[in-house]
């Protein structure tokens, strides 16, 4: 969905992976706030080095995933990533039908 075509940045250190699922009827409300508000509010947080949306076409489960390469999986816990959190707080009656929520915070792995 966001940003197009963007691939993945190298020599990520942390990934954040976020799914929902909103209701039909505030489908278009809850895409709006995320792509307009939210996104970008993350997307400028130093550590950040990409923030990117997808949508599933398959039904069930969750429909739609952001995926945030980072600097280090410590990113999501500084106040700078609570702040811009804070300051888009999803819409109540767009939060109340969300569903299928799934939130990982990965870090690089390499083998010994």
């Amino acid at each position: 969905i966001l940003p197009g075509d963007a691939t993945a940045p190298s020599g990520a250190g942390g990934l954040l992976l976020v799914g929902m699922t909103p209701s039909a009827a505030k489908d278009a409300a809850f895409n709006h706030w995320y792509d307009k508000e939210h996104v970008p509010a993350l997307a400028a947080v130093p550590g950040v080095l990409s923030a990117r949306r997808f949508v599933s076409r398959e039904s069930g489960g969750t429909k739609y995933v952001a995926l945030y390469h980072l600097t280090g999986p410590g990113v999501v816990d500084s106040d700078a990533w609570k702040n811009a959190s804070a300051s888009t707080p999803m819409p109540q009656d767009v939060r109340d039908t969300i569903t299928d929520r799934v939130r990982l915070v990965c870090k690089r792995y390499a083998a010994a």
